[in-house]
């Protein structure tokens, strides 16, 4: 769990700069970084690569002008909050923060909330998470294939658009919506879908991680084979390669 001081050093920090209607609240920072989280480092759109549109989306894409004071500051508290979340992920402990077998009122609209900064960070990594327009997937490609449809779930939820969603799925649910005698609407596709959230976002965080530990292993493996195993060891430990990272 994220300290919740740092998320407030971050909102306080915000409203520093502009009115609270005018840049994210603390659900809606952790969704956002939660998706920077799941997001590999070598999409156009990480935050290592290319920062701006995380700065941009903390004021809902409208970012003011900043003092330089301001930019330090923004910087010092998004980076303690980034820190965070990276320990969290490295040491195998990011977990989704709502316990969904006791939804109650106040919870979902605090998860709701995080659903939207969730949405932006997806956005942001659109082509990454979502697809180019007009991809056509293999039949075979099951896995990518829940990846886009879990991605898409965030969109409807944040648009109220399921235009782009699985057809089939958005049937059903119209014909069970309209035999409990209510109109289908899309603020009721929504809600009849948010349960769906938990394993849709596990879905897309085993997929990011799983690409993430396989560019760590293809980078340990190209690492390895220009050092020598008679040379010292790049971890700095002062031991020969062979005796130590390489054994």
């Amino acid at each position: 769990m994220i300290d919740r001081k740092l998320l407030e050093n971050l909102e306080h920090c915000l409203n520093d700069i502009v009115p609270n209607d005018e840049h994210f609240g603390i659900e809606e920072i952790r969704g956002l970084f939660y998706a920077q989280m799941i997001t590999p480092d070598n999409t156009l759109g990480s935050i290592k690569n290319n920062p701006l549109p995380w700065l941009s989306a903390l004021f809902y894409g409208e970012r003011p002008k900043l003092s330089e004071e301001q930019v330090n500051g923004l910087n010092a508290s998004a980076g303690a909050v980034y820190e965070a979340y990276s320990a969290l992920l490295a040491a195998n402990k990011l977990d989704f923060p709502f316990d969904f077998d006791r939804l109650d009122a106040d919870m979902a609209e605090l998860a709701y909330a995080w659903c939207q900064g969730f949405f932006i960070g997806l956005s942001i990594n659109e082509v990454f998470w979502l697809g180019k327009k007009g991809e056509k997937l293999k039949s075979s490609d099951k896995e990518l294939e829940a990846v886009r449809n879990s991605a898409k779930l965030f969109t409807g939820l944040a648009t109220k658009d399921f235009s782009d969603f699985d057809k089939l799925k958005i049937a059903e649910l119209k014909a069970f919506i309209i035999e409990q005698g209510q109109q289908p609407s899309n603020d009721l596709i929504a809600a009849s879908l948010f349960p769906n959230v938990p394993i849709a976002v596990k879905t897309l965080q085993m997929y990011g991680t799983k690409l993430m530990r396989a560019a760590a292993q293809k980078t340990e493996y190209q690492s390895a084979q220009k050092i020598g195993r008679n040379d010292p060891c790049h971890c700095g430990s002062g031991k020969k390669y062979k005796k130590c990272c390489g054994s």
